[in-house]
């Protein structure tokens, strides 16, 4: 029986500190691992590693490496997978680090899977155990969302997780929309938006045996009228449920009081900016900011719990965005924001743009490390000044002032989310240097 170590490679804790940073718990059952091994051809005896858990026993009696890596997990996963092929043990390596870094990563990796997984992973297993390897995969095709094997949580340890262990769900891929700093539609090869059958999730659900779900998707309601579908299914199901959707929806009472009654739990919204004037040069003129007001009243009056992502650093921000976000935050005692700063990755326009102009810094480290770094030279301040001030607004937002104003004394579920991402977030404000994620999702 051929051996598999599947491994979801850690970040580094900075660029001056080369250890892997650990977490003692994640408060999400991911899915990337027990997905990949859901892939792997029957017969093979799979060990699953959450390097940001623990490290990776190097001298492991294996036949084959899998290592999933992001941008940020790239420098990581070479290191891990330079120390098992140094043994001669095939290392084969993706992610959607490998959609727009694949030559960096093959000179790391036996063979790489680019963009989508789905049949092509086990005939990479199956080329591995052979010792046939091809130095690319990639499929042709969009991979189908339709009868998707049930990834294999077993191989996962409990103990690792927060004691109610919410789980994962693949709900759908893509996006619809084409936002000017998002690589999202290309990562899995620009096939658009496509999602899952509402009975085949309620399985998964079911077979989980969870009651906390959080649905991985950059979009949740992609099609209003599959997603009403999904959510109608759910009810029975009695479960309580997080996602990512447009804030376009949080204007939609029909969707809202559905959500509501399908047990919708948290919603996170990429609302990025409160002025009209940046959300254009992003390409997000369908993000209104004169509705947010109604949005924010329409999720509060249904108690459901809420954050916002912003993003700074557009051509049309200058320094006075960073009070009145703050300003309108505390106005609407929002619950949780999320503080980023405008980078270019590749396969974007802002990343067309900005190389053409000559306006990219220090290219080949971007994303590498944790923390917040200006890639950029910004039109309307100094690139010191907008890491600076990002900072600044993420220590005056999640400071204990601003938390005990900002939000109710838990007597919900929503009410302790709140709280729980807020007590999260804070141990990033304060260390403020770096803004090192302590994510343990």
């Amino acid at each position: 029986m051929p051996r598999l170590l599947i491994i979801q490679a850690a970040c580094y804790r900075s660029r001056d500190d080369r250890r892997p940073l650990r977490i003692r718990k994640r408060k999400l059952m991911g899915a990337v691992m027990p997905y990949l091994a859901a892939l792997a051809p029957p017969g093979w005896d799979i060990t699953l590693v959450d390097d940001a858990i623990e490290e990776p026993d190097f001298n492991a009696d294996v036949d084959v490496v899998a290592i999933t890596a992001r941008m940020v997990t790239s420098l990581r996963a070479y290191e891990i997978a330079d120390r098992f092929r140094a043994r001669k043990v095939p290392v084969l390596m993706g992610g959607p680090h490998a959609t727009f870094y694949a030559d960096e990563m093959a000179q790391h990796a036996d063979g790489v899977c680019i963009g989508e997984a789905e049949e092509i992973f086990p005939v990479m297993l199956e080329d591995a155990a052979a010792g046939r390897l091809r130095q690319f995969y990639q499929r042709e095709t969009a991979a189908s969302m339709e009868g998707m094997p049930t990834p294999r949580w077993d191989l996962l340890k409990p103990k690792d997780y927060v004691f109610y262990r919410p789980v994962v769900i693949q709900q759908s891929r893509g996006c619809p929309y084409t936002c000017d700093f998002c690589a999202e539609r290309r990562l899995n090869g620009d096939y658009g938006y496509r999602d899952r059958p509402a009975e085949e999730i309620v399985e998964e659900i079911r077979k989980s045996g969870s009651h906390h779900i959080f649905f991985a998707a950059s979009q949740f309601v992609g099609n209003k009228k599959r997603t009403m579908e999904l959510l109608e299914a759910l009810i029975p199901l009695k479960i309580r449920w997080s996602a990512l959707f447009s804030p376009r929806f949080g204007l939609d009472a029909e969707f809202l009081d559905l959500a509501q009654k399908s047990g919708l739990l948290h919603v996170n919204m990429g609302i990025e900016s409160i002025s009209q004037d940046t959300l254009k040069t992003m390409h997000k003129e369908f993000n209104k900011s004169h509705s947010y007001t109604d949005m924010i009243g329409n999720l509060n009056k249904r108690n459901i719990s809420f954050s916002f992502n912003f993003v700074f650093g557009a051509d049309a921000d200058d320094e006075s965005i960073f009070p009145a976000t703050l300003e309108f935050l505390k106005e609407h005692k929002v619950p949780a924001a999320y503080f980023n700063i405008l980078v270019p990755l590749r396969g974007t326009p802002l990343w067309d743009r900005m190389k053409a102009e000559d306006r990219i810094i220090d290219e080949a480290n971007m994303e590498r490390w944790p923390g917040a770094f200006c890639h950029i030279h910004p039109a309307k301040m100094s690139k010191e000044q907008l890491v600076s001030q990002v900072q600044k607004l993420q220590r005056e937002f999640y400071s204990v002032r601003s938390m005990t104003q900002r939000l109710r004394i838990p007597r919900s579920q929503a009410d302790l989310a709140s709280w729980n991402v807020n007590l999260t977030q804070r141990k990033v404000a304060q260390n403020s240097e770096s803004m090192c994620e302590f994510s343990e999702f």
